[in-house]
């Protein structure tokens, strides 16, 4: 959804991003990071060059080479999880931690815009709009029948920097092994255990569900370098199936700001939300 360039020069090949989710000054801070980060074996990337031109901010990097991630080998799950909680370790030394007391939303307030989205969707004519429409009263009854499940809001630990936003796009592999962490613009502190069940189920999940087997091992892996116990995992992944059951955004995106660009991530998110909701049990019992 970000505007990314592969430019060849006499120089070399570069990475060229338009900023549209920073500023220039936040970009900056992220990048001072990565020296850091890579002294310690972290595949970030080398510190960009920032320039705008007509009007508009890019910055650009060396290519870093590797393949996005769209099926990990069991070993590959496990060394990610690793690498990750080394990424959280790092980042808790180099910057200083506040814990966030997280506050979650009563279900009237998604409920009401659910119904909004949805009442826009039942005009349309569209795939993408009879999909959401259906979508959409899924949601509503889940919210109908669940809301009291609501999270609890207050502090969640263990907590500290996190990427925020590990997916498919912003990590690099060459065979089982991670050459790059791309894309630095939701680095904020946040609950690790949110981290964590964010990028297993964007990684391993999909219109059959999420890999259990591939969640486990990544799960293992990262408790080799984080301390997190299994009732603090549970407590993120119950927090995670709220989020899917209440998430708006690419909805908004489509409606709100005719942004398509999303619509196949909302399809996605909204097969795993049908699959973890009739499988809570089973995808608790894989995080040990």
């Amino acid at each position: 959804m970000n505007q990314n360039w592969r430019v060849e020069t006499a120089s070399g090949v570069y990475a060229v991003k338009r900023l549209r989710d920073a500023t220039p000054d936040a970009v900056r801070r992220q990048h001072g990071l990565f020296p850091t980060l890579a002294a310690h074996g972290l595949p970030v990337p080398t510190p960009a060059k920032l320039a705008e031109v007509d009007g508009h901010w890019y910055a650009a990097g060396p290519w870093l080479p590797g393949e996005h991630p769209y099926i990990l080998s069991v070993p590959a799950c496990r060394n990610l999880g690793i690498l990750i909680g080394n990424l959280h370790h790092r980042l808790r030394e180099a910057l200083p931690a506040v814990a966030p007391a997280l506050d979650v939303e009563s279900a009237a307030v998604p409920f009401a815009e659910l119904t909004r989205l949805g009442t826009v969707a039942e005009t349309g004519s569209s795939d993408f709009d009879a999909f959401a429409a259906a979508e959409i009263q899924h949601r509503v009854h889940l919210l109908t029948e669940f809301g009291r499940l609501r999270p609890p809001s207050g502090p969640v630990r263990p907590v500290g920097w996190t990427h925020g936003d590990l997916n498919h796009y912003n990590l690099l592999f060459a065979g089982d092994r991670c050459t790059g962490i791309l894309d630095w613009d939701r680095l904020a502190v946040r609950p690790y255990g949110l981290e964590l069940l964010r990028t297993a189920v964007i990684l391993f999940g999909g219109p059959t569900g999420v890999d259990l087997d591939r969640l486990a091992a990544f799960v293992a892996g990262y408790r080799t370098r984080i301390d997190i116990s299994g009732a603090e995992l549970r407590d993120a992944a119950h927090r995670r199936w709220w989020d899917y059951a209440t998430d708006t955004y690419f909805l908004r995106r489509h409606y709100d700001r005719a942004d398509p660009s999303g619509d196949h991530l909302f399809r996605t998110s909204s097969a795993v939300l049908r699959w973890w909701t009739g499988h809570r049990a089973d995808l608790d019992a894989a995080l040990g």
